[in-house]
């Protein structure tokens, strides 16, 4: 399990119909028409984070949120806020966490703050305080605002800048929060730089490092003189030519098994094409069978039809006119239908011979199928023993090779020393500050292309058809487009898709397996709003039913929550037969039907029509 999951969220207030919400593990897709209250679902949560910002609008009458959090670390935990108060009560399973009054900042002091909880919660045995600027003053680390990295706003979804950093002012913080979830790393123990004795510490880590180094050229100087006293009384070069035949010798062994494998693959390949062609053939059999025994069906009804009319008594009076009729003139159909039937007999038999060859083809083609399969691992097993054994010959030769370099590397060595002699003198002559602290530089370098890879990963499986390549710009923390920002050349729904991208993004990055913690959830507000698609050009492929398969294939190891309009939600795809958990609000209650987030809040709702 992660680190935490909502299990349930509700609303009250004095004389109102409770509003209540169930979370699962997953995804949870809630749905529902314009104004039914689904973005408020959202902002209670983070309400509950600590957030300062009011979720709704205390017109509605509601003042009670409250919110049940299954935990990783401590069962279960229910929160309860009142509506424009800086307290929440508090009330755990697990005698480690204190009931009671947690405040949600740190203006007053108190016994308990709300940031400390959730911060034990997610896995910190203390709050640390991480770097707030270039000079490493500091501030405590904010749950709050790591948590609005994973939650994209129906106000921000289709911003034209980043959707991570929210003010400049605070970007520094945030990304060393984001940096230690990825490391552990919060820059610990470097104090901030306003003193001139900061610098003279470094200077002195500086000079302890050098020395170090010298040490530890001088005791690998000392194993080479080693290694060279040991190989003293070998022949080198015949060792080293004995060596190298025999690599020769088993590369020419590995070419062989690898043209060997190749003509193994292409004969393949050959014989499944045969199959699929028989498997086509038979496909074809089959249903000219079928059609042939309809035709026999149909004429044994015709055949039996002038049976049983010629068993009829004979009319000799017309019923209309009274005219004389001749039945006896009436001409019999039975012989051109038995002469069908023979036929078509005749040609079934034909076909049942030929589709019984054709089986026997197919059989003898996969027969010599998974012959050419086990001659193929044979072949494979083959070259990783010959890899391995090619493998022992090059060490050996690398260490002989190694001889003739040890007195190279003694000399580096020698060399080494005396630079580093003259980096220990200018180090002590001269005085500067410690570095300045980046936080976009180390987390660049942390990162590397880890974000591109993916952005473009969930592109394509969201069948974006743009040309183009998407990367990470470090500098504005935010998705580029064949290097151009999406402020430049995206509309307003194409932007809401490139923001539910990037935090799809953010949540398979900061919860796989070598992230130090993971947060483990992810809320999107509607993650396509104002985004207009040709759906009927590309069918189930559009990028609605692409974005809405990758929720389902990436759900992860957390919990997901998507608030969307109904209209907007794919129809071809059953969310429920899928296992998702989808909670669905309309303005009516017909049908048993929810009437939005919050019953007694219907304010310009409009009925819907029964």
């Amino acid at each position: 399990m992660h680190s935490f999951m909502i299990e349930r969220l509700s609303v009250s207030g004095a004389g109102k119909v409770d509003g209540v919400i169930n979370f699962t593990d997953g995804l949870n897709i809630i749905q529902g028409r314009s104004n039914t209250g689904k973005t408020w679902i959202l902002k209670c949560i983070y309400y509950l984070f600590s957030s300062d910002t009011r979720p709704y609008s205390p017109l509605t009458g509601y003042t009670d949120i409250e919110g049940i959090f299954l935990t990783k670390r401590y069962g279960r935990i229910t929160m309860s806020r009142k509506l424009d108060e800086e307290k929440v009560t508090v009330v755990a399973e697990s005698d480690e966490v204190e009931d009671g009054e947690y405040d949600t900042n740190y203006k007053k002091v108190s016994a308990h703050y709300l940031n400390d909880l959730w911060l034990r919660v997610i896995g910190l045995d203390e709050t640390i305080e991480v770097p707030k600027s270039a000079r490493y003053a500091r501030e405590r680390m904010s749950w709050t605002n790591i948590a609005s990295v994973f939650f994209a706003d129906e106000n921000e979804i289709d911003k034209s800048e980043s959707i991570v950093i929210k003010d400049q002012r605070y970007e520094t913080p945030l990304i060393a929060s984001l940096y230690f979830l990825l490391t552990g790393d919060y820059k610990k123990g470097i104090p901030e730089i306003t003193k001139p004795e900061v610098a003279t510490a470094k200077k002195k880590a500086v000079v302890d490092y050098i020395e170090e180094q010298v040490a530890s050229l001088t005791e690998k100087r000392v194993s080479y003189i080693m290694q060279l006293e040991e190989l003293a009384g070998l022949d080198i070069e015949k060792e080293m030519q004995e060596l190298s035949d025999h690599i020769q010798e088993v590369q020419q062994e590995i070419k062989e098994l690898i043209e060997e494998n190749t003509a193994i693959v292409r004969q393949m390949a050959e014989y499944q094409q045969e199959d699929a062609n028989c498997c086509v053939l038979l496909d074809r059999y089959e249903s000219l069978i079928s059609q042939y025994k309809a035709d026999l069906q149909r004429l044994d009804f015709i055949s039996k039809g002038e049976k049983a009319v010629k068993e009829l008594p004979e009319n000799g009076v017309c019923p209309f006119c009274g005219g004389e009729l001749h039945p006896e003139d009436d001409d019999s159909y039975l012989e051109a239908i038995n002469a069908e039937i023979k036929r078509i007999a005749s040609e079934l038999t034909v076909i049942a011979a030929t589709e019984n060859s054709v089986r026997d083809e197919q059989e003898s083609i996969r027969k010599n199928i998974k012959e050419l399969q086990l001659r193929r691992a044979e072949v494979n097993k083959a070259l990783d023993d010959k890899n391995r054994e090619i493998q022992n010959y090059r060490s050996g030769l690398q260490r002989f090779k190694d001889y003739t370099m040890l007195q190279t590397g003694i000399d580096f060595v020698n060399d080494q020393l005396a630079i580093l002699g003259q980096k220990k003198i200018a180090e002590l002559q001269k005085q500067k500050n410690p570095p300045l602290y980046h936080a976009k530089q180390e987390f660049e370098e942390e990162v590397g292309t880890g974000f591109n890879v993916l952005l473009n990963k969930i592109l394509k499986e969201c069948n974006y058809r743009n040309a183009g390549y998407a990367s990470w710009d470090f500098s504005t923390f935010d998705i580029l487009m064949d290097g151009v920002p999406k402020s430049e050349d995206q509309g307003k729904g194409y932007r809401s898709f490139l923001n539910s991208v990037v935090a799809l993004m953010l949540y398979e990055y900061f919860n796989s397996d070598d992230v130090f913690i993971k947060p483990g959830f992810l809320m999107i507000d509607t993650p396509l709003l104002g985004f207009d698609e040709n759906e009927d050009e590309f069918g189930d492929n559009t990028i609605k039913n692409g974005l809405y398969q990758y929720f389902i294939n990436h759900q992860g190891a957390g919990q997901v929550i998507i608030v969307d309009n109904l209209n907007v939600i794919p129809k071809d795809i059953d969310f429920k037969a899928k296992g998702i958990n989808v909670v669905t609000y309309h303005k009516d209650e017909k049908d048993c039907h929810i009437y939005g987030f919050m019953p007694s809040w219907r304010k310009d709702l409009p009925k819907e029509s029964v």
